[in-house]
């Protein structure tokens, strides 16, 4: 027990005024007990002594200073007494030595392992104590194997070796190294032993055994060496896709990504690629969901929300068991989100809210009990079943399809079935694996016949039936059982569905129905091509002609595609197409332009009206001269008659086979009738421009060419690239083809 008679110690106060009155020796009476009172911060009586320093009692001050070091470190240890000492060191710069002898024993100390600090001490202790101080800081922050930044190389180092007779550090960053010596090495910035840029270049198995032991540890390291305080998606999977490789990134991001979400102190951001920060304070994965799910505006944001946690705690790899209180709050909003929906008329939100409310009681928490007559009110309601697609999202609809067939046995296959008709082609799958499952095969046979005939309003339900229909599972063998649903009735289906579909996307550029077209595009050649070559050479003759141009005419279906079909079509049944006869080489008709047509009306009426009376006249003026045995005048004309006459009748005859020449013809890829075309001769380089009009309009000043003259012949059918030939031996010429377009208008 203390003696309540005996003097209290002086404060800190007193003691300074003592020292700035220079009552030294007072001063020394009550240091002693001053030292040893906890209660006196350690820095405030190195400061006093520093005072003392200042005020020319040196050697005092060091006295002072030396016990205040000796009791820190009795008590707290030698940690605690280097802190002290390196603080005396700033007070006490200059004319200190006992200052720098404490200094020299706790260093060495403190650094038991560090085998060069004996030489840096001796280096580096001359002058004056604070500079030295911080040298000797800087070396034992970098003793060999520590990481450093040194911003004028763009990767860390790691240090080598250190002389300590020079005070030299050899640094290697990554394949170059470089030296610092006492005058530069506050270049060489330390970084803590588990600096995550580092560790990647020079200690990778560390990091390597730290993402799979302690992935957040991991996460965290490589955050906190970013300067934003951020890590991206892409960085991590780098990261670990360097350590782990390709499919050990891909099975540590599996096993992972939930234990980083619920870790209190790391932020990841939403979605497939998130974003990851290090949290101020630490959060509760729970309450961040809770607080999350309470500011979402949109009530099917929510019930999906709900369901995305249901799953994420239902899975058989998870980690985390679903938090009770989180349930509760999810089941009893998604009730009342349902009997809100019922208010404001969207049955449709409020059997989703059901359903969910529903999976929600399921795991056993304390929330209203589930009815499902409450269910059959809202479905009574909902007037187009098959609306339930659009209206609800594909994985939400999945939800309240299952809660149908749980609570409406008698119902459930009606709404499984209209929903069918507009589902996409992964849903297909399950609603048909579904109604199978469930003993409906009647009413998934009704939903199929009616979906081929009316394909353009179920296109997704027609192209999974016709690669279903050709598989080999369960579904496959059960499609084969409906008879009437033949491999044939499903194709032309599809052939009908992508006409028309084909001609809407043509129309309006929908985004919706070049999806449609890609898939059956696509799925047409499945298993391929055998299921279509199979109807192929199953069909009669008359099904082929009404198949064919569904097939090389189709409005829904690319070029490549029709033209493959029409080959499949011409390998199976040649007899369905006659060979095509080029224009140019049709001998029963003349092409012309308009002009030409005119000229040669022309030409014949002027023959007929003018030239044939004209000659008439000639030959009777030269029989009224006698004798016409001699008459050369007169047989002149008989000879100018009877070439008219064949003029006329060849004009007449071309006239009634003319055909005008249409810009479909000259708007053509390959050289044609009608066609202007550019051409540059091999070996000259020079470039021609031919025109290949018909007889009539031919100029060959112009470069207007028959399409019946042999050089218009050798260009005939020629694409651009191509080289067009003509002539022999020394008169052989050739041209390639640089450019097509029509000549006319």
């Amino acid at each position: 027990m203390q003696d309540a008679s005996a003097p209290k110690p002086p404060s800190l106060i007193k003691l300074g005024k003592l020292a700035n009155s220079r009552k030294f020796d007072q001063l020394a009476e009550h240091w002693p007990e001053a030292v040893l009172n906890p209660d006196y911060p350690v820095s405030d009586l190195v400061a006093l002594s520093g005072q003392v320093h200042r005020l020319g009692e040196r050697e005092r001050a060091v006295e002072f200073v030396g016990a205040v070091i000796e009791a820190v470190e009795v008590r707290d240890g030698v940690e605690a007494a280097l802190d002290a000492a390196r603080e005396a060191a700033r007070q006490m710069p200059v004319d200190a030595e006992g200052v720098r002898a404490h200094l020299h024993r706790l260093y060495q100390a403190a650094y038991p392992d560090f085998t060069e600090l004996p030489g840096l001490l001796a280096l580096v202790g001359g002058g004056e104590l604070d500079e030295a101080v911080t040298r000797l800081d800087r070396y034992c922050q970098l003793q060999p194997g520590s990481f450093l930044v040194d911003y004028n190389w763009v990767m860390p180092g790691v240090v080598e070796a250190i002389d300590p007779g020079t005070g030299v550090i050899t640094v290697r960053f990554e394949d170059r190294r470089n030296e610092y010596g006492p005058a530069t090495i506050d270049k060489a910035v330390p970084r803590a032993s588990d600096y995550f840029p580092a560790l990647v270049l020079y200690d990778p198995e560390r990091l390597r055994t730290l993402a799979a032991e302690d992935p957040v540890e991991f996460v965290k390291l490589a955050v906190k060496a970013d300067m934003d305080g951020q890590l991206s998606y892409k960085n991590l999977k780098q990261h670990v896709t360097i350590l782990l490789g390709d499919k050990g990134w891909q099975k540590w991001w599996k096993n992972s990504r939930e234990v980083l979400r619920h870790d209190s102190l790391l932020s990841v951001g939403a979605g497939s690629q998130p974003t990851f920060r290090i949290r101020r304070q630490a959060d509760r994965y729970e309450d961040r969901l809770r607080r999350r799910f309470d500011r979402l505006k949109d009530p099917m944001d929510q019930l999906k929300a709900v369901m995305a946690y249901l799953d994420e705690t239902a899975r058989k790899d998870a980690k985390y068991a679903a938090d009770t209180d989180l349930l509760v709050h999810y089941g009893n909003t998604a009730a009342k989100l349902a009997v809100a929906a019922l208010k404001t008329e969207q049955p449709e939100l409020a059997l989703a809210g059901l359903a969910v409310h529903a999976k929600v009681a399921a795991r056993g928490v304390d929330v209203a009990r589930p009815n499902p007559r409450a269910a059959l009110a809202v479905l009574d309601r909902i007037s187009d079943k098959a609306g339930l697609n659009s209206a609800l999202p594909e994985s939400m609809l999945s939800t309240v399809l299952d809660y149908l067939r749980e609570t409406q046995p008698e119902h459930w296959a009606q709404v499984w079935c209209a929903v069918l008709m507009r589902a996409g082609r992964r849903m297909c799958d399950a609603l048909v694996r579904g109604l199978l499952d469930g003993g409906e095969v009647d009413a998934l046979h009704g939903a199929l016949d009616r979906a081929l005939d009316r394909p353009t309003a179920s296109p997704e339900l027609v192209i999974w039936l016709w690669r279903a229909r050709h598989g080999t599972g369960s579904v496959a063998r059960a499609l084969a059982g409906f008879e009437d649903i033949t491999p044939r009735r499903i194709l032309m289906a599809l052939l009908t569905m992508t006409h028309a579909v084909g001609h809407l996307h043509a129309v309006s550029a929908e985004e919706r129905h070049l999806k449609v077209l890609e898939a059956a595009r696509a799925d047409i050649l499945c298993h391929k091509a055998e299921p279509l070559l199979t109807v192929i050479r199953e069909s009669s003759p008359d099904e082929l002609q009404t198949m064919r141009p569904l097939m090389i005419d189709n409005d829904g279906l690319n070029p490549a595609l029709k033209a493959r079909l029409k080959l499949m079509l011409r390998a199976e049944h040649p007899s369905l197409f006659t060979e095509q006869t080029w224009p140019w080489e049709m001998e029963d008709v003349v092409y012309t332009t308009e002009p030409g047509l005119r000229r040669t009306q022309d030409q014949l009426q002027h023959i007929v009206d003018v030239e044939i009376p004209a000659v008439a006249r000639q030959i009777g003026d030269a029989a009224s001269h006698g004798d016409l045995s001699e008459n050369s005048e007169y047989t002149a004309a008989l000879e100018k008659r009877d070439q008219l006459f064949s003029r006329a009748n060849t004009l007449e005859h071309e006239l009634k086979i003319a055909k005008v020449i249409d810009l479909d013809m000259a708007d053509s890829d390959f050289v044609n009738i009608g066609t202007r075309v550019t051409a540059r001769e091999v070996g000259t380089e020079h470039e021609h421009t031919f025109v290949f009009l018909g007889p009539w309009d031919a100029d060959s000043d112009q470069n207007i060419l028959n399409y019946k003259a042999p050089l218009a012949l050798a260009f005939m059918g020629k694409k651009v690239g191509e080289t067009v030939t003509f002539g022999e031996d020394e008169d052989l010429r050739q041209w390639e083809v640089l450019s097509i377009e029509p000549a006319i208008t």
